[in-house]
């Protein structure tokens, strides 16, 4: 159930509140970032894409969700996540072509007609709500307009809208519970959990698994309540909160390999099957994280040598001739603050250097050396300015071509060089 509760917390329960992340906008509407984070975002964000971001209510009707045509060399992705946090197929560059689609979206408890000539796509999920995270390839940074058209274009309209037919019966109101640090983290979580099971049928093979889920209390859309359990079992069930914990950071150290001292996963922890604990895991450490043939990413926190990286040293990334990075859209390599988990604000404007980067310098033998250190170097065409402080770099790769899907390419070791 982790999964379930982690999805409500960091995305449904946004809306619900009029969370300032979703941009004033409500169930099934598109909260469209217009503009680039402002570098002191915490919690890792990044200037390769403008966001866009929605909750779909599917429980009265399918929603269609429109893109427009794009062009060259314009890319965007919509990642659709269900209830459990399972990544269902993208609307995206890779799966339209960058031409104009219109996409039904349908949930679980719908039973009528769906007009094969009115629409491009059919996605199915067993998820009442789903997640939209949308993001549009910066190619200027200093012109954002044609980002904006592309996401003006962008549209998500109930059924019986799109087609100009009668509108479905309201749904029954959901009592969306507030949210508590306090509750989710002890038994209250139960609660959270069969609240947030009552939007996600379980699947055939997971029957079983809900009827002895039932004998402690967790039953899709019940209030959990321990007043008739005994001490010993209460204890049981708070012995098995921590356990799970225990288990699932541990699971976390697991799912990303460590290449070249990077975090560097190329195998798809965005689709889980029935690997219930892996998918704990992605949802604690990075929740929705992209398919592979959409963006890979990797994470570094230590030099080639084990050592954690500071500002107050100087460190070099080489890549030899010939492979920058294997890539269909586009890569980027941006610094961190690892006390704040925000990009470094400074006076060069610079956070991050990547194929969009005008102006870097190739060695004579065609080597790329990116150069990451407090102060100016000598040359600074190639410089990543970073604070004094602790510091951790993320390297994304944006389309990336089979060479990094199939770990052929790697990310070079990051190289201490005073």
């Amino acid at each position: 159930g982790f999964s379930f509760v982690a999805n409500y917390r960091v995305f449904i329960r946004r809306v619900v509140a009029g969370d300032p992340l979703m941009l004033g906008k409500g169930f099934n509407e598109f909260a469209h970032y217009r503009d680039l984070i402002p570098d002191d975002t915490p919690d890792t964000p990044q200037h390769d894409t403008l966001y866009s971001l929605a909750v779909l209510d599917l429980r009265r009707e399918p929603i269609v969700v429109s893109v427009p045509d794009v062009v060259d060399p314009f890319t965007y992705m919509l990642q659709l996540g269900d209830t459990s946090t399972e990544t269902l197929p993208y609307i995206s560059t890779l799966t339209t072509g960058n031409q104009a689609r219109n996409v039904a979206l349908v949930g679980p408890d719908y039973q009528g007609h769906l007009p094969a000539d009115r629409l491009d796509g059919v996605i199915t999920t067993r998820g009442q709500f789903v997640i939209v995270i949308g993001r549009t390839s910066i190619v200027d940074p200093d012109d954002l307009v044609p980002l904006q058209q592309i996401q003006d274009g962008m549209a998500l309209r109930p059924l019986s809208e799109y087609l100009g037919t009668g509108t479905p019966p309201e749904p029954a109101p959901v009592a969306f519970p507030a949210w508590d640090d306090d509750k989710a983290d002890g038994l209250g979580v139960f609660d959270y959990i069969n609240q947030t099971l009552a939007w996600h049928p379980p699947a055939f093979g997971e029957v079983d698994h809900m009827a002895r889920f039932a004998q402690i209390g967790v039953v899709p859309g019940q209030p959990f309540t321990t007043g008739r359990m005994d001490d010993d079992l209460v204890a049981a069930l708070e012995s098995g909160i921590a356990d799970a914990k225990a288990e699932i950071e541990s699971m976390v150290e697991q799912i990303s390999p460590v290449v070249n001292g990077w975090t560097w996963a190329t195998n798809d922890i965005s689709r889980f099957g029935t690997d219930y604990l892996v998918r704990a895991a992605v949802s604690l450490k990075n929740i929705y994280p992209n398919a592979p043939d959409h963006a890979i990413y990797g994470q570094a926190f230590r030099d080639a040598d084990g050592e954690t990286l500071t500002g107050e040293h100087t460190y070099t990334i080489t890549f030899p001739p010939g492979q920058t990075h294997p890539v269909n859209w586009f890569w980027s390599l941006t610094l961190y603050d690892a006390t704040t988990t925000s990009m470094y604000p400074n006076p060069t404007e610079r956070t991050n250097i990547g194929d969009r980067t005008t102006d870097l310098q190739m060695a004579e033998d065609g080597n790329l050396t990116i150069t990451i250190q407090h102060d100016p170097p000598a040359a600074t065409a190639n410089w990543l300015p970073a604070p004094n402080g602790p510091i951790y770099l993320v390297l994304r790769t944006y389309g990336p071509a089979q060479a990094v899907s199939n770990g052929t390419w790697t990310p070079p070791t990051i190289q201490r060089a005073d």
